[in-house]
């Protein structure tokens, strides 16, 4: 009886759901204290002012909590709104994959028969777009940079979709179309559009008539009106920082927002293999397709790794203050979800504590399940490295310094539209994923692009365009130069 008001008392203070169940109850027996020891001291060492947390079988929720308040001051319960920023192409491949099981769409054809009026610019091919397949899209091998000139993580000024859509025209390939892998927002935003030529209806139309209600998760969305007007919905925080609501563009990529409660239901459908509630969504053939690595432990819109010779599914999402992950094991049916108000290293806590969790039940393995994915990935983990070993192509080797490249040397900041500097500053330090500045300097006969990330030595293409050793281009010859299709300014 101990353990039990143990239980209760964590979901009434928290005003998370306990759902009660069998499992529920024997998670009581291992550690639920130890457990929610770790996330208080999780949520105490990462600063983060609200976040909620699950653990579950594919259909019974073991152990939930929600720990601390929204930005706007309300306590965080299962029905709280978070943004799920790239956990969001999770579910874009699912829909593509929905809609290749109804006919609508194929794999394997280039996207330029579903979208013909769509260009991109290569170095390395003509008509690449005739080339890219709805599969590179999913899986990031089409080779896409991550991020287009409009609407990109770091532009905050007012955007559509479409708008968002007509700029990665003005983008360069990194590589040829297929040959290897960059994680990109663009293939999955372009996935998205494809959909909606297809189905004849917005994306977040169709996600919910195919996804969304079919599975009683009656809170997620990407309308940002249904967000904006939603009274229990966090913001995401960034240190010193005002708290912003910002609405996403990157509708296949990042724009997905939902609650503990609905995201659980994601997850399980995944976990039961398109089945939820004795009714199939999505035959297990197309969930294994997303669950089949093509480079670097990623499917379509999907990780798939091993920890401990064990195989897990997941993916994770981090941007504009949020930070959020879906993990689980399919040889122990077990999962857990998270969802935070801050960026923070959600992944690392989720597998610390399913380890901690099947250890101590001591769960055994579903053999069967390890069989068939032995059968989809097996090869790639006994031969990893040779897949992974792409030899490098370069758009030219012209990097013997030239004197008139000495205008461009120099210290740049990185600008966006719709933020003043200092708030930008702090956002992008947050987000990790570029310097705030960017250095040119002359070494020896090259000219090289320096930043914290690394540094390269730089290739001119055409006079005033140049490429880093990664595919990254540098332009120099439009009004604002850019780098990554981020605008740069001239410090010195």
């Amino acid at each position: 009886m101990k353990h039990v008001l143990i239980l209760f008392t964590v979901f009434f203070v928290t005003g998370c759901d306990p759902q009660p169940s069998q499992k529920a109850n024997s998670a009581t027996n291992v550690r639920i204290d130890k457990f929610k020891d770790l996330l208080v001291n999780f949520k105490k060492s990462e600063k983060i002012e609200g976040l909620a947390f699950a653990i579950f079988d594919n259909n019974n929720v073991i152990w939930q909590q929600c720990l601390g308040n929204s930005t706007y001051g309300y306590p965080i319960n299962d029905k709280t709104l978070f943004s799920i920023q790239s956990i969001s192409k999770n579910i874009t491949a699912l829909a593509v994959l929905i809609a290749v099981q109804d006919g609508l769409l194929d794999l394997d054809l280039p996207i330029s028969h579903y979208l013909p009026g769509f260009k991109v610019n290569s170095c390395f091919e003509v008509n690449p777009e005739k080339k890219i397949t709805l599969r590179m899209l999913l899986s990031h091998t089409a080779g896409f940079t991550h991020e287009a000139p409009v609407g990109n993580n770091y532009d905050y000024a007012p955007c559509s979709f479409d708008d968002h859509l007509k700029s990665i025209s003005n983008t360069w390939l990194k590589f040829a179309v297929g040959t290897d892998y960059s994680y990109s927002n663009l293939g999955l935003d372009l996935a998205a559009k494809i959909v909606e030529q297809v189905s004849r209806m917005k994306f977040n139309d169709y996600l919910k008539i195919q996804v969304f209600e079919p599975l009683g998760m009656n809170s997620t969305t990407l309308d940002d009106f249904k967000i904006v007007t939603n009274t229990n919905k966090t913001e995401g925080t960034i240190s010193s920082t005002t708290t912003k609501h910002y609405n996403i563009p990157l509708i296949g990529s990042g724009a997905v927002y939902t609650d503990l409660s609905d995201f659980i239901k994601y997850v399980q459908l995944q976990m039961n293999f398109g089945e939820f509630k004795g009714k199939k969504l999505i035959d297990k053939i197309y969930l294994y397709d997303m669950y089949t690595i093509r480079f670097h432990n990623y499917g379509l819109g999907t990780y798939i790794d091993k920890s401990d010779s064990t195989y897990y599914i997941n993916h994770n999402g981090s941007g504009c203050g949020y930070s959020a992950s879906f993990l689980w094991y399919p040889e122990y049916n077990i999962g857990a979800v998270m969802l935070c108000n801050k960026q923070c290293t959600t992944f690392g806590f989720c597998e610390n504590i399913l380890k901690n969790y099947f250890k101590s039940m001591n769960l055994v393995k579903d053999n069967s399940v390890t069989s068939d994915f032995n059968n989809l990935n097996g090869k790639y983990f006994t031969e990893s490295n040779e897949i992974n070993d792409i030899k490098k192509q370069f758009c030219s080797n012209d990097t013997l310094y030239k004197a008139n490249w000495k205008k461009y040397v120099g210290t740049y900041a990185m600008i966006l539209n719709g933020l003043d500097f200092k708030w930008y500053a702090k956002l992008a330090f947050a987000f990790g994923f570029y310097t705030q500045k960017v250095t040119i300097v002359k070494e020896g006969q090259t000219l090289k692009i320096k930043s914290s990330l690394g540094e390269s030595v730089m290739r001119e293409y055409n006079a005033g365009m140049f490429f880093t050793n990664g595919g990254e281009v540098i332009i120099f010859n439009t009004e604002t130069p850019t780098y990554k299709n981020i605008k740069l300014k001239k410090l010195k």
